[in-house]
C-alpha cells in the first residue's frame, strides 16, 4: 500500500539533554489533544520511558524511530503506517540535535530523522545562566540544519519575563528564527531524571496535567499548528497494509506485561499482529497461570525491583519452566532473560529465585550498560539464522553471574556487552533471552519466524 504523506508534523529537538524536550513534547500532545485534534506521538532512539509519557498526554501508543535498529526505510514506514488515523505527528527528540552515533555525521540523531521525514525542527534551548549567548547557539544549530529547517524556538528555564524578553530579542534579531514559547524555571513541570525509568510514567499522571497546563499558557500553539501544517508532502510511502503469513493463520503469544516487565516497542507489537497474532497480556507478579498460547514474548523492564513478588508466584514461574522444558518458543529480553535465570540478586544482596531455565544468575550492579548493539547469529534460533547480522540496543544496570559452560548462546557480539566473553543470546529448549532488545521493523523477518515457530506449536 502506497501512502503520500501530507499530514502536518514536527520535530522537537533540543541543544542538548536534559534541556527539556519531553516537557515540550509531552506538554505540546496534550495542548494539542486539548484542541480536539488526534495527536500521534513519537520518540527518536531506543528510550522505553518517554513513549510512556507522549501515551499519557495523547492517549494514544507511542512509536519509537531510530535508523540503526530500524533502518531509514523501517523509520519512514513506521511513521507514514502510525500517522493513517492521525492529525498531527510530534517527534521528541534525543540528546542535542545533531548527536548520534559518530562524531563524522549524524547517524542516528534527531537530525538524521528531521530529514528522513522532511519535517520542520521545534528547537528547546535552556537559558539558564544566558542571555544575548543564547543567539549563538540557535544560529549554529540554524546553519548546521540540512535537508529541513528550525522553524521556531521554546526557551525552557527561563528566570522571569524580562530574562525570557532579553532572549527573544537576541534569538530573533540575530537568526530571524522566532521564539515562539517561554517556560519558567518551575520544578513542579520537570520531569525527573531516573535509574532506567525508576519514575515510571504512570506514577506521573499529576504531572503531566502540570505540564500540558503550563505549555498550553506558555506556548504559542497557534504558531505551532501553522508550522506542523506547512510540512512538505514526503511523497509515495510503502506501509503494510496487514494480513498474516498466510490467509486465516492466527496464533496466540503470550506477553508479560506489568511493573516488572513494561519495555516494549509498541511497532514488535503491531508486527507480530499483523503476522497473525493474537497477543495476549499476563502479569508474571500476579497471574497463577501463564495463558494457553503457543509462545511467549518476554520484553525487559524492572524484574529486579519485583523480585520478591516474583519469587513469591511460585505456581507461575514452575509452570512456564514446564512449558520451556516442553519446548514452548520463548523470545525474551533484558528483564526476560533475568526472569527465566535462576535467580536475581537485588541491591541490597538478597537473592531471589527466579524460572531456572537458564543456567545462570544475574545480580543488579552500579556500572550502566547502555549503547548500540551489533551481533552475529552463530546458530540458527527461533528468530534469526546462521550468519546473519543484527542490530539492537542495551541499557541494565545487572550483570550475568555463575553463567555455566554448558550455557549454549545463538550470538557473537561485534558491538557492546552481552552476557558474558563477548557473547549474548542464552539457549534454552525453544527459548532465546538476551540482553539486547530488537526492534522488529528493522527486522521483520525475526518477527516472522517467531510467528512460524508458534504456529508449529500450535499444531501439536
Amino acid at each position: 500500500m502506497i501512502l503520500h504523506m501530507g499530514y502536518a508534523r514536527l520535530v522537537v529537538g533540543g541543544v542538548g539533554s536534559d534541556v527539556g524536550k519531553t516537557t515540550v513534547s509531552t506538554g505540546l500532545m496534550g495542548a494539542l489533544v486539548r484542541r480536539g485534534l488526534r495527536v500521534q506521538g513519537f520518540k527518536v532512539g531506543p528510550d522505553y520511558i518517554d513513549p510512556t509519557y507522549h501515551r499519557l498526554a495523547s492517549g494514544r501508543p507511542s512509536y519509537n524511530l531510530d535508523t540503526w535498529l530500524m533502518g531509514e526505510a523501517g523509520v519512514v514506514e513506521t511513521f507514514a503506517s502510525a500517522m493513517r488515523e492521525a492529525d498531527i505527528g510530534v517527534v521528541e527528540g534525543v540528546m542535542g540535535l545533531f548527536d548520534g552515533s559518530t562524531p563524522r555525521s549524524d547517524a542516528q540523531s534527531t537530525s538524521e530523522v528531521a530529514r528522513l521525514l522532511r519535517a520542520p525542527v521545534i528547537l528547546v534551548v535552556d537559558v539558564r545562566g544566558v542571555g544575548r549567548s543564547a543567539a549563538a547557539q540557535v544560529l549554529g544549530y540554524a546553519k548546521m540544519a540540512q535537508g529541513y529547517s528550525i522553524r521556531g524556538v521554546v526557551l525552557n528555564r527561563v528566570g522571569g519575563e524580562g530574562h525570557a524578553a532579553i532572549c527573544k530579542s537576541a534569538i530573533e534579531e540575530v537568526t530571524g528564527i522566532p521564539v515562539i514559547g517561554a517556560l519558567k524555571n518551575t520544578p513542579t513541570i520537570n520531569l525527573p531524571s531516573r535509574h532506567l525509568g525508576l519514575h515510571l510514567a504512570e506514577e506521573e499522571r499529576e504531572k503531566i496535567r502540570s505540564i500540558v497546563d503550563e505549555v498550553e499558557g506558555s506556548v504559542d500553539i497557534d504558531r505551532i499548528l501553522s508550522i506542523a501544517r506547512e510540512a512538505p508532502p514526503l511523497g509515495g510511502v510503502g506501509v503494510d497494509s496487514g494480513g498474516g503469513i498466510h490467509a486465516g493463520v492466527t496464533v496466540r503469544v503470550g506477553v508479560a506485561l506489568d511493573e516488572a516487565f513494561a519495555f516494549y516497542y509498541e511497532d514488535n507489537f503491531r508486527i507480530l499482529r499483523t503476522l497473525g497474532a493474537q497477543l495476549v497480556f499476563f502479569s508474571p507478579e500476579r497471574d497463577q497461570q501463564p495463558p494457553n498460547v503457543d509462545a511467549l514474548y518476554m520484553g525487559g523492564g524492572y524484574p529486579e525491583l519485583k523480585g520478591e513478588a516474583l519469587e513469591a508466584n511460585a505456581q507461575l514461574r514452575h509452570s512456564i519452566k514446564k512449558l520451556v522444558e516442553g519446548g514452548l518458543p520463548v523470545y525474551a529480553e533484558c528483564g526476560g532473560l533475568m526472569y527465566l535465570g535462576r535467580s536475581i540478586e537485588t541491591a541490597d544482596g538478597r537473592k531471589h529465585t527466579m524460572v531456572g531455565v537458564l543456567d545462570l544468575d544475574t545480580a543488579l550492579t552500579r556500572r550502566l550498560t547502555l549503547g548500540y548493539t551489533e551481533l552475529e547469529a552463530a546458530v540458527n534460533t527461533l528468530l534469526t539464522q546462521m550468519g546473519e547480522t543484527l542490530r539492537g540496543h542495551e541499557f541494565h544496570y545487572s550483570e550475568a553471574r555463575n553463567v555455566s559452560s554448558d550455557c549454549r548462546f545463538a550470538y557473537k557480539v561485534r558491538r557492546g556487552r552481552g552476557i558474558i566473553g563477548g557473547l549474548d543470546g542464552c539457549l534454552s529448549h525453544e527459548a532465546l533471552a538476551s540482553y539486547t532488545h530488537l526492534h522488529f521493523a528493522g527486522y521483520p523477518s525475526f518477527a516472522r519466524r517467531f510467528i512460524e515457530a508458534a504456529k508449529l506449536r500450535g499444531r501439536r
